[in-house]
Order: structure tokens, then sequence, then C-alpha cells
């Protein structure tokens, strides 16, 4: 009897000492983000093959000023037409030309052009994970804006019971692509707060892709995020 008592003592300790791994291992709050799992057609492209956009994003310019249109780009628009692809040949001249008005700006304003990307991207984090309703000067692109992220992160929330109290923001943005439409900014910040009324606290890198939209006119341009992208270390 003594030999049976102990085999079941023995499978109790390892289902308790099971179970206690599966809580440690439990992912932290916004280990994966909402926006993550939002798909835009023309940014996927530009995220998956990043290095092709920006030459042809040089290319493009190229054309503009010298009249001279590369092998690459050519086959790429004509792809584009053929395959109906839903960034389209004019999706994609829309972002060159912005590429090219943003390329103009930058060694004069590039401290200033970081520094609204920066508020943007503050101003979007203290909105959607602190629930800051004074934080409201950001914009989305209308493509962004049409997949509804700051939904989706408050039903993330709420779903899951995270109250994010605190954002420890860094100084400046870890890194960023100004050879890309729209700009790569990887920043790294930190979230403070509760899940299931137990403290957390979960630092997170995100690359954000920020542009300009102009489809009310060029004399009211606003810079806006297009993307969120988690950044996996």
């Amino acid at each position: 009897m003594k030999g049976k008592y102990k085999i079941f003592y023995t499978l109790f300790c390892f289902i308790i000492i099971l179970s206690l791994m599966g809580c440690s291992e439990k992912e932290l709050p916004f280990t994966n983000s909402p926006e993550n799992d939002i798909k835009i057609d023309y940014m996927e492209g530009i995220v998956q093959d990043q290095d092709k956009y920006e030459k042809l994003y040089m290319d493009y310019s190229s054309m503009k000023i010298a009249g001279v249109m590369s092998e690459e780009l050519e086959q790429f628009i004509e792809d584009l037409k053929k395959n109906k692809s839903t960034e389209g040949a004019g999706k994609f001249a829309d972002n060159g030309d912005k590429f090219i008005a943003f390329q103009m700006s930058l060694d004069d304003y590039k401290e200033d052009i970081n520094k609204g990307a920066k508020t943007l991207v503050d101003n979007y984090l203290k909105y959607t994970r602190l629930g800051d309703k004074e934080a409201t000067v950001f914009g989305l692109s209308p493509e962004l804006e049409a997949q509804d992220p700051v939904g989706k992160v408050k039903q993330y929330m709420e779903k899951n019971n995270i109250k994010v109290t605190e954002i420890v923001f860094p100084e400046a943005f870890e890194e960023a692509n100004y050879n890309l439409y729209p700009v790569k900014y990887t920043y790294r910040y930190i979230l403070k707060g509760t899940v299931n009324n137990k403290p957390f606290e979960k630092e997170v890198v995100q690359d954000f892709y920020v542009g300009i939209d102009w489809s009310e006119g060029k004399d009211k341009i606003k810079d806006v995020i297009e993307y969120v992208r988690d950044v996996s270390e």
C-alpha cells in the first residue's frame, strides 16, 4: 500500500510542477500586439521586401528628375497592372511622390520631422494603452484607420483584463530608416500595469511606419501612422 501511495504522491507533485511551469511561461500582455494582426497589402509588400522598395523609390525619384525609367521599375509597375494588385500602380506612384517630397525636406528639417513623428507615436500609445483622451494629436492613414487599430487594442485589453497604468518612453527612436516610405521608426518602450489584477511590466519593441496624408489637398498635409509591426528579438 505504501508503494501505491508513493506513486499517487509522485503523480500529484508532477502535476503541480507542470501547472507552475505553465503559469511561469504564460505570455506577458502585449507580447503580441493587436496591431500586429492587421494586414494591409501594400504595406506587407514594403515590410517583407524592404531592400527592393528602397531601390524602387530611388528609381522612381530618378525617373521623375531625369525622365528615365529603370527596367526594374518598369517591370514592377507592369506587374502591378497585370496582377491587379490592391496596391496598384497609382498607390505606388503616390507613395513615390511622397518619398521625393520627404527627401527634399530631410536635410533641413530632420530634427523637426523626428520630433513630430515621436509626438505622433507617443500620443497614439497614450490614447490606446492608457486611455488618455487628451492625447488626441495623432493621425492614422485612411487604410490603417479602416482596420480600426484603436478598437482592436481596446478589445484586446478588455478581453484579457489588462490595465496599463504607465508608459516609460525613451528620449528618441532607437532607429530610423529614411530610405523607405513610409519612414520606419523602431521604438523601444516599457508598459506597466496589471493583468487579472496582478502587476506586470513589459518592454515592447515596435516598428512604426510614419508617412503623410495629403488626400484632402497638399495644403492640408498631416503626419500619419501607416502601419505598426512588432519587432522580434
